[in-house]
């Protein structure tokens, strides 16, 4: 999968610019086996050398690329937890490797028939309750696999190999991903023993608490898939509607600062081992939105600035203040939201992390 941190930050964020976008257009996802030497009344042979295990940090590179090159069927389920309870997602997934997918939706049921097919150049997404196709992004799709910085979250995470385990009907090694500064458990997955493809994924919050968890119910290795399967066609009686549109991605803000009509501001403070990774602009239902994304390889916060002076409508909002200023928070799809405006700019920060958290680096940026 040709996908970067940033992609799976993108996709993560989605949600929450779309969300962003509707309310100001309506007021406007070990073994290892001994050899035993035989011992008969012959000279001795020595034993044939055993290949060493992987390390950590190795199995954790093979992870990040295995799909480039393994193909699979499988269904897939999905849970993200949050202060309501859990919310589960039942996906069938198609991979012809490298680059082609198929995420067809189980559950739940106001998601079922949804339809996700890419070429990680085009991607569409088939919604036939509304006989629409949405043109998004790659970037946007659901990832499925560890598509990981793995330099950065080696950089940030110790790494370390657990017990072995059976996920659906495979043997898979635990890989627990430590967090260097706080000793926090950050994300565990299973990787599949001989394919390195990841099985199950689980992500915790910064007290402990389990956050997410993905992980194949059944999976099949296979390199003959219908070339059908992946069709980009539109089929008749539905009509395309473009997502959200991403402009120019720079490394440097300056380059993106002349089109906008606002002062763009950075945070001046992020988390220890959060970097500054890239700023895009965005535009859905003709609302310009500046992204700036950050991340510690694992983890990320987006920065999502407009000048719109308007508050974002999600489904359970609740008051929560930033520094003097008073705007609202709520968890979109396992990320955390929080809202304010502040001298004619909205800003929305969206991040796997705690309000509270969201609200220090808030305080940070001053219009």
């Amino acid at each position: 999968m040709r996908r970067s941190q940033t992609g799976r930050a993108l996709a993560a964020s989605a949600a929450a610019l779309a969300s962003i976008a509707l309310v100001y257009a309506s007021a406007s996802a070990r073994s290892g086996v001994g050899a035993a030497a035989a011992v008969v009344a012959a000279p001795a042979t020595a034993a044939p050398a055993s290949t060493p295990s992987p390390t950590a940090a190795e199995l954790l590179r093979q992870a990040s690329r295995a799909d480039d090159h393994i193909s699979y069927t499988g269904t897939t389920t999905s849970v993200i937890y949050n202060e309501h309870g859990a919310d589960s997602t039942v996906v069938r997934v198609d991979h012809a490797a490298p680059y082609k997918w198929r995420m067809w939706y189980v559950a739940p049921a106001d998601a079922y028939g949804r339809l996700i097919v890419s070429d990680e150049a085009t991607t569409y997404q088939y919604e036939p309750k509304t006989a629409t196709v949405y043109s998004e992004s790659w970037e946007q799709a659901p990832a499925l696999t560890l598509d990981l910085d793995t330099a950065k979250v080696l950089k940030n995470y110790s790494s370390e190999i657990g017990a072995s385990a059976d996920v659906a009907g495979r043997k898979a090694i635990t890989i627990s991903l430590v967090s260097k500064y706080s000793g926090a458990l950050a994300q565990r997955v299973w990787v599949d023993a001989q394919t390195k493809i990841v099985l199950e994924r689980e992500t915790y919050d910064t007290d402990g608490s389990i956050s997410s968890k993905t992980s194949f119910d059944t999976i099949r290795f296979l390199n003959d898939l219908p070339k059908d399967l992946f069709d980009l066609s539109v089929p008749a009686g539905m009509h395309v509607q473009p997502g959200t549109t991403y402009g120019r991605t720079v490394k440097d803000i300056v380059m993106i600062q002349p089109d906008v009509d606002f002062t763009i501001i950075s945070p001046q403070y992020v988390p220890q081992g959060f970097t500054f990774d890239q700023a895009s602009l965005g535009s859905r239902n003709g609302i310009q939105t500046v992204q700036l994304l950050y991340t510690d390889g694992l983890r990320d916060f987006s920065v999502f600035e407009n000048s719109t002076d308007r508050l974002p409508d999600p489904a359970s909002p609740r008051q929560f203040d930033v520094d003097d200023t008073t705007g609202i928070t709520d968890e979109i799809d396992g990320e955390t939201l929080l809202s304010w405006n502040a001298n004619g700019l909205n800003i929305t920060l969206v991040g796997d992390m705690p309000a509270k958290l969201l609200a220090r680096i808030g305080a940070s940026v001053r219009p």
